[in-house]
């Protein structure tokens, strides 16, 4: 487990939600983030720079799962059914769901 989690006592998958964010947050940013200072600090306390080319909704993921709070994180069922994380397979599915269950709606009320 990550030293974040003995010194919040957290669960581990908060703080690997919390560890998931962080990288994500660097892919985003396009550069490492510091390891102290002023912008660490602000990370720490949730508050994030702007991602001006990260698409928001991805961008508002990535804030909830570097909460400060632990509890206030998303976990990972949660995640798992955000539709800007589903693989084009998965929204695939879901496109095809809809028009079925849409089909089965339009069926009923013709009968």
């Amino acid at each position: 487990p990550s030293p974040f989690f003995f010194t919040c006592r957290t669960s581990i998958t908060q703080s690997d939600i919390f560890s998931l964010g962080v990288t994500l947050y660097e892919v985003c940013l396009r550069r490492p983030l510091p390891t102290h200072g002023e912008e660490w600090q602000d990370i720490r306390h949730g508050k994030l720079q702007p991602l001006p080319a990260t698409p928001l909704p991805l961008e508002i993921i990535i804030q909830e799962m570097m909460n400060p709070d632990p509890k206030q994180r998303p976990d990972a069922p949660t995640l798992l059914q955000k539709r800007e994380l589903l693989s084009v397979e998965q929204k695939q599915l879901l496109l095809e769901k809809n028009r079925v269950q849409e089909a089965n709606l339009a069926l009923a009320v013709q009968k």
